[in-house]
């Protein structure tokens, strides 16, 4: 599918008044950002996610370079271009019974956080996974450390489908549990 379907690039007006500017990661361009972006994000705002962003080498291996048909990264940048966002729509690799399911993650700088960008960002996932055609949405939330992202995503008609006890623990050793929350999408209206 191509991105310029979606209006990229394209501005946001975050709740401070401050723009940013939505658009599709370009790997060649966005490598020293992204790695930026990865190090402005807190220790205590990384253990939960899927992959190791403080690793360079991992971020510059499954982050940066990707196939489009199963990964869409889309970055917010700010007036001094800096990577201030990140959210990414996943789909399976092997489609079958699951190509009509996506797999959203949203990432934000802390700056920028309280602004609704992580809203706007998930508001943009939704978009896009239906003009992809996607049926399903799952995210993934750890209970007690991200509450103000899952009620954000509970506004937005995510809903949620399971918790799994105890399935994240951090690094001092704390038991956390993890919501999957799901949001039904329809071809035939639109959410906004």
């Amino acid at each position: 599918m191509s991105l310029q379907k979606h209006g990229y690039p394209r501005p946001l007006i975050l709740k401070n008044g401050e723009e940013v500017w939505l658009r599709p990661l370009e790997p060649g361009q966005d490598e020293q950002r992204l790695l930026d972006f990865f190090a402005r994000v807190p220790d205590d705002d990384r253990w939960y996610l899927e992959n190791d962003v403080a690793n360079q080498e991992i971020v510059r291996h499954y982050l940066l370079r990707y196939h489009s048909s199963r990964m869409l990264p889309i970055v917010t940048l700010d007036e001094l271009e800096r990577i201030v966002g990140k959210a990414t729509l996943n789909r399976y690799p092997n489609p079958g019974a699951r190509a009509h399911i996506g797999r959203v993650r949203v990432v934000v700088d802390p700056e920028f956080r309280g602004q609704r960008l992580g809203t706007y960002l998930l508001l943009d996932m939704i978009q896009l996974a239906m003009n992809l055609g996607l049926r399903l949405l799952i995210t993934e939330f750890i209970k007690g450390v991200e509450d103000k992202a899952i009620r954000a995503a509970r506004k937005l008609d995510f809903f949620e489908q399971a918790v799994l006890p105890d399935y994240a623990k951090d690094k001092r050793g704390n038991n956390y549990d993890l919501a999957i929350m799901v949001k039904r999408l329809h071809g035939d209206y639109e959410d906004f």
